[in-house]
C-alpha cells in the first residue's frame, strides 16, 4: 500500500513542477479506497527524492463515495529527477496528465 498520494499537479511554461501530495492515513481491510491527510504542495524534485528514498508513492483520485482510489503507482525515470505514473506491469503511462491541476 502507498505510503503517499498524488492528487493534483501544477504544470509553468509547460512543464510540471508542483504536486498536491497526502500522506496516506487510513484503509479499510478489503476495500480498494483510503483516507488521505491534509495536502501539501511539494515541487518535482523533492517528490523524486521520496520515490528515490524508497517511499511509496501513488497517483489517487477521487470515488463516487467520496473516498480515494489508486490511479497507479508513480516510478523514477532514468536520471532520477522525474518521475510517471506506471500501469501494473511498470510501464509509463500518461496519468499524471489527467490529474486535476490547479493554477
Amino acid at each position: 500500500m502507498a505510503q503517499h498520494a498524488i492528487t493534483a499537479v501544477h504544470f509553468k511554461d509547460g512543464k510540471m513542477d508542483l504536486v498536491a501530495i497526502h500522506p496516506v492515513v487510513e484503509k479499510e481491510f478489503g476495500s480498494t479506497e483510503f483516507s488521505l491527510g491534509t495536502a501539501q504542495r511539494i515541487s518535482v524534485g523533492e517528490c523524486a527524492k521520496l520515490v528515490a528514498a524508497g517511499e511509496e508513492v501513488c497517483l489517487a483520485r477521487r470515488t463516487e463515495n467520496h473516498g480515494w482510489e489508486i490511479v497507479c503507482d508513480v516510478r523514477l525515470l532514468p536520471g532520477g529527477t522525474e518521475f510517471t505514473g506506471v500501469d501494473i506491469a511498470d510501464r509509463p503511462n500518461d496519468a499524471l496528465q489527467h490529474l486535476p491541476a490547479w493554477d
